[in-house]
């Protein structure tokens, strides 16, 4: 916390910060002056070589001087704001590590830390602010000994000149602009038209030089390329057929998945010009489904009574059926019977997106009797063709009391018989529904969404570890040396693959553990399919309950020491993420570019390669977007090499924070909480 005896240095801080921001603007005004003065004059010259008069002519060029430094300043102007202050403060002073950008932060967003850490950052800041020289920070030489030749220039010409030189000055100011913009795209014209899926009944689009495209999964996209000669396209890696003419290419292609549209010059350096366009495929969402009256298990005393349900449907595009589906379970033991069935629904249309449906379930027509069960859903499907736009809500027990069970009328299942509703097949669902939406969730929704599903894990694989009688670590010696069924246990493969199902499970909780459903989803699946495996080929399990032993007193300090030994349970690697290897790959390559990069001598070819390798890992994602796009510039060497300084310093925070995705927050522990070491404990004590 900040010392009492220190005073608040916040006007300090944006004292010296305003002094940066007057010498990035006033920088800024020498290199329009550098640029704009010897254009102007130009055309002064050559108005008046038309026979324009000095009055005209001077006006035009007076006129044509104000429009150019107003548009350009306009453009230019985020480049003295206090943020670019505070960046050019940090590239002038590294060791300060980002103290002052986040000072400049909390300046504007006070709300974003608690007053006594704002206090200090600020005091640190201002230290920093107020011992570092301001002309080292923003170096005003070299664009004022710019201004100056570009005035004295401009007045060469003015006051007169043979024709020779202003031919020799035109060569010059256009090498100067190729210079400052040696971009071999600038003449390129890039139209993307978009033609949504039929059933979407929405309008086509297209979109002229598109910094990225967004479609509907099931669009096509016609792309035509004008301009520079020959174009090569290619999606990811694939190359496309093109249309080629003189001086247009046209592409077209449906778009399914998400990916990336590269642009290479056929002839030429196809590395040094290369454009990226980022593609980002949306899928249409299946329809959402909720089941809202009754809207959980009911334990009825018979089948007369009559449930009254009631739902509601929604979808991005619009819904095409909705209807409810039953099962009807009766019998008990091994002598099961399943019945399906569907019923009509009363539906209520809000519009083409929004339905409401309602009905009444009579039990008795049904045909339900003591001890039955029926298990329903709302089953409902948009206007895509195929199964993929079908959706289902929630699923709901309706059971009627059996003999020996005492019920209330709408009487909710308990929650221990909620609890045995969990399933692995259901662990497996809702893991692939939070794979599809995983990349529009925030982070912190994420983790209570994977803990919400890691907990259900651990439940269903309490309960089968539970019915095995607790954990083994090698299944066949633990059935070999068993005293109770010896034969019968090597033989009953149903206990095995539930063994393998458990330890399935355990990788499951793994991956979940590091919020990566990538790597939890197949062990998950493997657990099904064990799970079938071993309820297919033989439906008895030994030894359902732990058996409780005791002690034999007799046996005890009876043992040989010298077979003693050492064991540790054996831990599984982490999973694998093809996505924080790649950030982790591409930081370090970065850090070693680091250098060359600041000073604008990286190979193109270099930068082309990264940043086509960034945007190939998740093209849909924006991080992975915008990391692409700075490489890009980057290789065209655009700006002074404080500004170059600062986009890498954008591009290597953002690639840091992919590469640690994958590492867990650590949480504070609660003085309070549950969970409490030992040794704390102890103390305490």
């Amino acid at each position: 916390m900040l010392p009492r005896d220190r005073a608040d240095r916040t006007a300090d801080l944006v004292r010296d910060l305003s002094a940066v921001e007057r010498r990035l603007r006033f920088g800024e005004i020498l290199r329009t002056i550098a640029v704009a003065l010897p254009l102007v004059a130009v055309t002064h010259v050559l108005l008046r070589r038309t026979g324009m008069s000095a009055i005209g002519a001077g006006s035009l060029a007076a006129a044509l001087l104000a429009a150019i430094s107003g548009l350009w300043l306009s453009r230019v102007r985020v480049r003295w704001l206090p943020g670019a202050a505070a960046r050019a403060v940090e590239a002038a002073c590294p060791s300060s590590r980002n103290v002052v950008i986040t000072a400049e932060e909390l300046l504007r967003h006070p709300d974003r830390a608690a007053p006594p850490i704002r206090a200090r950052v600020v005091h640190e800041s201002a230290e920093i602010a107020g011992a570092i020289d301001r002309a080292q920070v923003v170096p005003l030489t070299r664009p004022a000994i710019l201004a100056a030749a570009a005035l004295g220039f401009a007045v060469m010409l003015v006051t007169g000149v043979s024709g020779r030189a202003a031919r020799v000055a035109v060569l010059a100011v256009h090498e100067a602009v190729q210079r400052v913009r040696p971009d071999s795209t600038a003449g390129l014209t890039v139209s993307a038209t978009i033609v949504p899926p039929a059933y979407t009944r929405e309008s086509t689009r297209t979109i002229r030089n598109p910094d990225r495209i967004e479609a509907l999964q099931g669009s096509r996209l016609n792309l035509t390329v004008q301009g520079g000669g020959v174009w090569r396209v290619r999606f990811g890696s694939d190359p496309l057929d093109a249309r080629v003419s003189v001086d247009t290419t046209v592409v077209d292609l449906a778009l399914t998945r998400s990916g990336y549209l590269a642009l290479e010059p056929a002839v030429g350096d196809a590395s040094s010009s290369r454009r990226l366009l980022p593609v980002t495929v949306i899928p249409d969402r299946a329809p959402t489904i909720r089941v809202e009256a009754p809207g959980k298990d009911l334990l009825l005393p018979d089948a007369t009574p009559v449930v009254g349900l009631s739902a509601s449907a929604t979808d991005d595009f619009g819904l095409q059926s909705l209807e409810l589906r039953y099962t009807k379970v009766s019998g008990s033991g091994e002598q099961f019977e399943f019945k399906e069935g569907a019923l009509p629904l009363t539906i209520t249309r809000e519009s083409g997106r929004a339905w409401r449906a309602r009905t009444d379930l009579a039990l008795s027509k049904i045909g339900l009797a003591p001890g039955d069960a029926m298990i329903y859903r709302i089953v409902g499907r948009d206007e895509r063709p195929g199964e993929a736009g079908l959706a289902s809500s929630e699923t709901f027990f309706i059971e009627v009391a059996g003999p020996g069970q005492v019920a209330l009328a709408g009487f909710e299942l308990p929650p221990d018989r909620e609890r045995y509703a969990l399933s692995q097949e259901m662990i497996v669902l809702k893991l692939e529904r939070l794979r599809a939406r995983e990349r529009s969730l925030e982070r912190a929704t994420l983790e209570q969404e994977v803990g919400n599903i890691a907990a259900e894990q651990r439940a269903v694989r309490a309960n089968f570890v539970f019915l095995m009688g607790g954990e083994v670590e090698d299944e066949e010696a633990e059935a070999e040396h068993s005293h109770e069924i010896q034969e019968g246990r090597l033989e009953n493969t149903a206990r095995r693959e539930i063994v393998d199902a458990i330890q399935y499970m355990g990788k499951v909780e793994m991956g979940l553990a590091t919020i990566n459903t990538t790597a939890a989803l197949p062990p998950a699946r493997a657990a099904v399919a064990a799970l079938q495996r071993a309820f297919g080929r033989n439906r008895y399990i030994l030894r359902a309950l732990p058996v409780r032993s005791r002690v034999d007193p007799s046996r005890r300090l009876t043992g040989e020491i010298s077979t003693a030994s050492d064991w540790r349970r054996a831990l599984f690697p982490p999973a694998p993420d093809a996505t924080v290897d790649a950030a982790r790959g591409l930081l370090a390559r970065l850090l070693d570019l680091a250098p060359s990069v600041k000073s604008g001598s990286a190979a193109p070819q270099v930068l082309t390669t990264l940043a086509e390798e960034a945007l190939a890992v998740d093209p849909a994602a924006e991080d992975w977007q915008a990391v692409s796009k700075n490489l890009l510039q980057l290789r065209d060497g655009r700006g002074t090499e404080l500004e170059r300084s600062a986009v890498l310093n954008q591009v290597v925070a953002r690639v840091a924070a992919l590469a640690g995705s994958a590492s867990l927050a650590p949480r504070p522990l609660e003085r309070n909480g549950a969970l409490r070491s030992a040794w704390a404990e102890e103390r305490r004590r």
